[in-house]
């Protein structure tokens, strides 16, 4: 006779419906399915993915030279190196848009990957030009989550919901902080990168702990009648009630 496994509980799920309304489930997904792609392909297909996506000075070169947009977008899901390590920090995101909400986390991510890509990209440029680096140094590849799951390891650590959850983000961001920041001084732009992604972590985090205006508009809610008491009460005077409409505060 087969056994019947238990249904799930029900605080599992709500919380799995609402899992593919997630991005960090599709973001972190992605990434785990990219690990078996880049193991099965042959290696000169892989050569070819990590040459479109990488974010260098070539493709990062405005149409029709380049492909600016798509470098930047396909070249988070392209991890170069240990690759089965990225969904397991990139479990971060999760925390992410727990505290700060879909919008929030993905904007958030988002701009510092852009802006981390451009800084590093910057640097090369003008290392190039002033003789520093060869001209081949605009085509050096270039993909990878990192900037990303700097950013989300450092925003989890400091804004994950409970508080003590932070303790396992910034644990995994010291575990990875030796490896990402090896090379810096030496000046390597993927070092420099990563450590601008955690100071823009940084930034975020404290930017929305200090303030950022609600992302919803909130209809403030009207406000209580007061009961006029004694002998000058509307009951007793006769005086009709005020407008109800009248009250309502218009939301902005």
């Amino acid at each position: 006779m087969a056994t019947k496994l238990p249904p799930l509980g029900p605080s599992l799920r709500p919380w799995i419906r609402r899992l593919p309304r997630n991005p960090a489930f599709w973001y972190v997904s992605a990434l785990a399915a990219m690990w078996p792609v880049l193991r099965l392909l042959p290696p000169e297909r892989v050569h070819a993915l990590r040459t479109w996506a990488s974010t260098d000075l070539g493709n990062l070169h405005l149409w029709p030279d380049g492909h600016p947009i798509e470098s930047l977008t396909v070249s988070v899901f392209v991890p170069q190196d240990t690759i089965w390590v990225w969904p397991v920090f990139a479990l971060s995101l999760f925390a992410v848009v727990g505290a700060l909400g879909a919008r929030r986390a993905v904007a958030s991510v988002a701009l510092v990957h852009v802006a981390a890509t451009a800084l590093t990209e910057g640097l090369v440029w003008w290392r190039i030009e002033h003789g520093s680096l060869p001209a081949e140094a605009a085509h050096a590849m270039d993909t990878g989550p990192s900037y990303v799951v700097v950013t989300a390891l450092t925003l989890a650590a400091t804004r994950a919901r409970p508080a003590w959850s932070r303790a396992v983000w910034l644990l995994m961001l010291a575990v990875a902080a030796p490896a990402l920041l090896a090379g810096l001084p030496d000046g390597d732009t993927a070092a420099v990168g990563h450590l601008a992604s955690l100071l823009a972590g940084l930034a975020l985090a404290a930017a929305h702990r200090f303030g950022l205006p609600p992302l919803r508009r909130r209809t403030p809610a009207a406000p209580r009648s007061e009961t006029a008491s004694g002998s000058g009460s509307a009951s007793t005077s006769g005086a009709t009630d005020p407008d109800p409409r009248a009250a309502r505060i218009p939301s902005r």
